[in-house]
């Protein structure tokens, strides 16, 4: 007898329900918005951010996600590095923080004609970014890190409305 094989089903995410109150704000300088079609029922606002490009209302202290295009990364790791140490240790006190990248990780570890800065010099400092500061990494397109950070901005919001 012969088993026929099960055809692939690709996984489709559930669409996310953002509760009363919840608000994602983005930072004013934001120059390239992650979201520029809104999911339905996200209100998003602008604020003046001190730290990360977004936050969620209320916690703009305590949960941030700073967002980078692959040419903005590379003077962030080298040579606005003391402006970069000085963000990474305020982000080290907040309950989440985490920097999102819009790039494979391949692209950004591989010699950039733009930059001189070598490879190492990036993969060194992003290591250092996890383990030295705690700031959750992601490598990924628009649509993917926008889903990530609403599920972490979600999950940190339930967490903190928990009874």
């Amino acid at each position: 007898m012969r088993v026929k094989p099960r055809e692939f089903q690709p996984y489709t995410p559930k669409a996310l329900t953002f509760p009363e109150g919840f608000v994602l704000l983005q930072d004013t300088r934001e120059q390239h918005p992650l979201f520029t079609r809104l999911p339905k029922g996200l209100i998003i606002q602008s604020a003046t951010l001190k730290d990360g490009d977004y936050s969620v209302r209320g916690f703009e202290n305590k949960i941030a996600f700073e967002r980078k295009g692959i040419t903005d990364l590379f003077p962030y790791c080298s040579t606005e590095r003391d402006k970069t140490v000085a963000k990474m240790t305020r982000l080290k006190t907040f309950d989440f923080a985490a920097l999102i990248i819009e790039a494979k990780e391949s692209e950004v570890l591989q010699h950039q004609v733009f930059t001189k800065v070598h490879p190492e010099t990036i993969k060194g400092a992003l290591i250092s970014f996890q383990v030295r500061y705690g700031v959750h990494l992601q490598f990924g397109n628009r649509e993917y890190l926008g889903r990530w950070l609403l599920e972490r901005a979600l999950k940190f919001w339930n967490i903190q409305h928990e009874v």
